[in-house]
């Protein structure tokens, strides 16, 4: 059978270039989503799946304190990253949030006085973006440069998250 790292090394320009802690980050990524997707979405008999919509649902319906310092941290890491002086970066634009869902991004990375139950859903709108961007090839597209920061808060988000969720 054939070594996964050794394979990417091989066949997959620009992998080789980023760090262990990089391809560990990547690689944990769509582990820890499956895991959050199944808890956060995958209740009373539904179907996982984590769609905007029912992210909003799901954390709307969360009956515990939703104050974590790593949901602080991350919404100071992804305000400055996608948004300077209050508008949108090119990195914002690059996400494609859906447009009935920007003003909940926006208020949930920008608004000093956001509650923490829109500061969870607006990180988890970002990290379904990340998601989708990992998984359709846009991020590979770049050899997944740069993104360290990114999957590192996407993946403390969701680890910080998932246990709000008791398993289905």
């Amino acid at each position: 059978m054939v070594d996964t790292a050794r394979w990417l090394n091989q066949n997959f320009a620009g992998w080789k270039n980023l760090t262990a802690q990089e391809k560990r980050a990547i690689r944990d990524f769509p582990v820890l989503w499956s895991i959050f997707e199944l808890r956060a979405t995958g209740r009373n008999g539904q179907r996982p799946n984590a769609s905007p919509p029912r992210i909003c649902h799901a954390v709307e319906g969360l009956e515990t304190d939703l104050n974590s310092v790593v949901f602080q941290q991350a919404k100071k890491y992804f305000s400055n990253r996608y948004f300077h002086a209050g508008n949108p970066t090119y990195a914002f634009d690059q996400l494609r949030v859906q447009q009935c869902f920007l003003r909940r991004v926006h208020a949930a990375l920008l608004d000093e006085d956001a509650n923490t139950t829109d500061v969870l859903i607006g990180l988890l709108l970002i990290v379904n973006r990340l998601r989708n961007n990992f998984l359709h090839g846009e991020k590979a597209a770049y050899a997944f440069a740069d993104q360290l920061d990114n999957f590192r808060h996407a993946n403390a988000v969701l680890m910080s998250a998932i246990p709000l969720w008791d398993v289905p």
